[in-house]
């Protein structure tokens, strides 16, 4: 990782101070050695930072470095220090990122060129990324992200390549509420239907575990002591009929305003979380409870020994229910 960075810091230093290329072939525009096989092409990419990670837009938002290296022996010079060349007067394996949905570049795209022909780009973005969120499993999910690094040109013409350790994550990253962690690599080819071909193709994959201590302590919790409100009907004496029916009313408003306030956390989907799973239980079991505290008082006009059944009943039953909502939702 620290070999990454520091020929990142070196292959910039040197864009610095590097004399121009002098290029007079006119053919330096065509991929080289088109007659022996792909170019090589190597990638050294090191996510320097992630600042977020945003559900309800399904994107992130990184600082990420990039160096791609490929040889071409017609840019060899007799110079003893790389040369800095144009990159629109030279081949070059036209990369571009898929999944971008803004991107800044940091520094501009100069390609140092070796004196034996060998070509280093450096580049820096700072960027939105679009990925698929899985929210299934959420508040206790992970998201699988990736860079979708894209060729101009197919497996045919060119060939990533890259070394253990080329493909790096920062130790620390700004992002609070996840932590990340980098999955793996997959080098493919893929059919573009708007080209018309195949493009050679590069995935970075990092999965990001969302840190539960917030939606715990912030939002389970809270929503836990809502449920218990409507529970605490039935420790109350049943001759105090408004004081139970307005608590077990208050519950059920308080429940419906929460699940509109998270409503702007997550994007509109059409299948249910857990967390989703666990509001729909919740709602259940306050109806209940308002349905059995009117029940209660109903029934004691005419039958007090059945209204007190009920009233029990519900002392003890409500938690067992809250109990087997909570099981089915987060651990079933």
């Amino acid at each position: 990782m620290r070999l990454i960075v520091l020929l990142l810091l070196l292959s910039t230093a040197n864009a610095a101070v590097a004399t121009t290329c002098v290029l007079d072939r006119d053919d330096l525009l065509q991929r080289p050695g088109p007659s022996s096989g792909p170019t090589e092409v190597r990638l050294q990419v090191y996510i320097n930072d992630i600042v977020s990670i945003n559900d309800a837009q399904q994107s992130f938002t990184g600082d990420v470095f990039m160096r791609v290296g490929w040889h071409d022996p017609r840019l060899a010079h007799a110079g003893d220090a790389p040369c800095a060349a144009d990159f629109r007067a030279i081949w070059w394996p036209e990369l571009q990122v898929m999944n971008r949905r803004s991107l800044e570049r940091i520094r501009e795209q100069r390609p140092l060129v070796m004196p034996d022909g060998g070509v280093s780009m450096p580049l820096r973005g700072f960027g939105e990324f679009g990925y698929r969120a899985d929210l299934s499993d959420f508040p206790f999910d992970s998201q699988h992200l990736e860079l979708d690094i894209l060729s101009a040109y197919d497996d045919k013409a060119i060939q990533f390549v890259y070394e253990p350790g080329d493909i790096a994550l920062a130790p620390q990253l700004s992002v609070a509420n996840f932590t990340v962690a980098l999955a793996g690599i997959e080098r493919r080819a893929d059919y573009i239907t708007s080209t018309g071909r195949e493009h050679a193709r590069l995935l970075v994959q990092l999965e990001a575990t969302r840190l539960t201590g917030f939606y715990t302590w912030q939002q389970l919790v809270p929503l836990f002591l809502v449920v218990l409100m409507a529970w605490i009907v039935f420790w109350i004496p049943r001759e105090h009929v408004p004081s139970r029916i307005g608590l077990a009313a208050t519950s059920m408003l308080t429940l419906i305003a929460y699940r509109f306030a998270m409503s702007s956390v997550l994007p509109p989907i059409a299948y249910l979380t857990r967390l989703d799973l666990f509001m729909i239980g919740a709602s259940v079991v306050v109806f209940s409870a308002l349905a059995l505290a009117v029940a209660v008082t109903y029934v004691m006009d005419f039958n007090e020994a059945r209204s007190e059944r009920i009233h029990v009943a519900a002392r003890y039953g409500i938690p067992l229910l809250l109990a087997a909502i909570t099981w089915l939702s987060f651990f079933g």
